[in-house]
């Protein structure tokens, strides 16, 4: 008995695999925009995942079952917020190292360095209270 189980996730999911779990019992992991083929002991039961910092989703699940693992709103836009900061942080730095003045005031990368990591921190704490992913059946199982 198997199920087939996709992760598509954006930027901050290729970084940490998850723990896919079937009863509570764990059956192996999955990286980002990887496809695994796991084994299930019992012809049906409860999907969950285990990530550090994270609340799980629960999916029933039966043999031959191809279960889609996808970010959710907020997992989407912690994403767009990292990528957007990493570009500033770059753009500004190099605009720093190869001009002779500065084009932002003197205190303006502090202020928003401070700011990016306030903005992490209260994306984190929402996370304890939000699932980063969900489960979806892609396909219920044609073995019957």
């Amino acid at each position: 008995m198997e199920i087939t189980v996709k992760r598509r996730t954006w930027f901050l999911g290729w970084l940490l695999p998850i723990s896919i779990k079937f009863n509570s019992e764990i059956i192996g992991s999955v990286g980002g925009f990887h496809t695994r083929i796991m084994d299930i002991p019992e012809e049906s039961g409860t999907l969950t995942y285990y990530q550090p910092l994270d609340r799980t989703d629960r999916i029933e699940v039966k043999d031959g079952d191809l279960v889609l693992v996808k970010e959710t709103v907020i997992s989407q836009i912690l994403n767009i917020v990292f990528v957007l900061s990493l570009l500033f942080f770059i753009v500004s730095n190099r605009l720093n190292i190869y001009t002779e003045s500065s084009p932002y005031p003197s205190d303006f990368l502090k202020v928003s360095g401070i700011a990016v990591t306030i903005i992490f921190v209260v994306f984190i704490i929402i996370s304890f209270f939000f699932n980063s992913y969900k489960f979806v059946i892609e396909n219920n199982s044609s073995k019957e």
